[in-house]
């Protein structure tokens, strides 16, 4: 088992990077507490390239989450369901519960917000 400083990179304190599959089942499990944004990209992928810049920027302004750039080069049980670079998956208590796909950032920027709403809040 690998040691803890190689198990994923840190980019800030909210952000990781996951290379492999063990790498993100661990930044999954530390963040059952959180909900998880995961960015699934290739280092090929020129939107996934220009994408980041704002997710990264949510992550500064939405500090509440933890952010996950998991590159799917060297996964394989991560690319289950996932058809398209980048895709972003919504992840609370370890179970995804929303998943898009796309190049807008617009559509990151609705879909964060929208996830981060109060999930103790209730309508009156």
């Amino acid at each position: 088992m690998p040691d803890e400083d190689t198990l994923s990179g840190q980019i800030a304190s909210n952000v990781a990077a996951a290379r492999t599959d063990h790498e993100l089942r661990s930044l999954l499990l530390e963040g059952r507490d959180r909900t998880v944004i995961v960015n699934y990209g290739a280092s090929w992928c020129l939107h996934c390239h220009e994408l980041f810049p704002h997710f990264y920027s949510l992550a500064k302004q939405h500090p509440q989450h933890t952010y996950v750039v998991a590159q799917v080069d060297c996964m394989k049980d991560a690319l289950q369901g996932i058809r398209y670079t980048p895709t972003f998956a919504v992840y609370r208590k370890g179970r995804k519960i929303d998943q898009f796909f796309g190049p807008s950032p617009q559509q990151l920027r609705d879909r964060v917000w929208l996830h981060s709403e109060d999930p103790n809040c209730s309508a009156s």
